[in-house]
């Protein structure tokens, strides 16, 4: 039977990797979101600040995109403690972003991208009236896709926690589960109520287990290494929880249960795909 759930699995996997398998850069890229709180009335420039040597370096500002050309002497000639400002004096491999930034609300949203998204950074603001305001502190980027937060007011910088997004991700796919394999449950005849017990804490321990797996990958790795963690990963939550239908569900024979878990397991992948491949779009 094992064998057998692993063949199907694999058919499915085959078939959701090959549209895929062209092109080697379809992946998505390390990125910062960089919101600043209490932002310059001013008008202002901010880049990131690096402190490795500029060998080889690359550069997407140019003097003919229109910008301020003393704001962007000011950038160029900062160079303090071994920092100075990624955009405007290159990075060792591509690194996308602009020195202006988008108005939110009353916050300013700045974004990065690419392979040369820096690991460590501080963040520096240069004014039209040539103030230049640095960070007090220095960013060790953890995530994948990362928000960051400056307030211009303290010079505070911050990189945000992954645990509320874990918390709700959690109670999102878990109630989720819930519904989808309740509902197989029941038109595999097997009553909730007499089953509620084994349903629930199968799910509570391998949603527990997916959480805690597949989406450290996304925050850590992006969504790319979620994918290709969530597929091998789903096989030994279909494992489980064979193992555990078959043990402790009330009713029914024990292929009946075997079944009602890959049938149940089956649909939940696919929507998990699903869902993975949308946020995939978004970066």
């Amino acid at each position: 039977m094992e064998r057998k759930i692993y063949i199907i699995f694999m058919v499915v996997v085959i078939s959701l990797l090959f549209p895929h398998a062209v092109f080697a850069d379809i992946g998505p890229k390390p990125s910062i979101k960089l919101i600043v709180l209490n932002p310059p009335e001013d008008e202002y420039y901010l880049d990131l600040l690096v402190d490795y040597d500029k060998k080889s370096s690359y550069s997407k500002i140019r003097e003919y995109d229109g910008l301020n050309k003393d704001m962007i002497r000011i950038l160029k000639e900062y160079h303090e403690d071994g920092w100075r400002p990624a955009l405007v004096t290159g990075t060792r491999v591509p690194l996308f972003g602009k020195l202006t930034g988008q108005r939110e609300g009353d916050s300013m949203v700045h974004n990065f991208s690419y392979v040369g998204t820096p690991d460590r950074f501080k963040v520096i603001i240069v004014e039209k009236s040539g103030k230049v305001t640095v960070s007090n502190d220095i960013i060790d980027r953890k995530a994948f896709k990362s928000i960051v937060y400056f307030d211009y007011a303290t010079n505070r910088l911050w990189e945000s926690s992954a645990v509320p997004a874990y918390i709700k991700q959690f109670i999102f796919t878990f109630t989720a589960t819930l519904i989808v394999e309740g509902i197989i449950l029941i038109l595999f005849r097997f009553s909730l109520r007499k089953n509620l017990k084994p349903f629930i804490g199968a799910n509570l321990i391998t949603q527990i287990l997916l959480t805690l797996v597949v989406y450290s990958a996304m925050y850590f790795a992006g969504s790319m290494a979620a994918f290709l963690i969530y597929i091998p990963f789903e096989i030994v939550i279909l494992i489980i929880e064979c193992k555990l239908y078959k043990k402790f569900l009330r009713q029914h024979s024990a292929r009946r249960r075997v079944g009602y878990a890959v049938v149940a397991n089956l649909t939940s992948f696919l929507l998990g795909m699903w869902a993975i491949l949308q946020v995939w779009r978004f970066y």
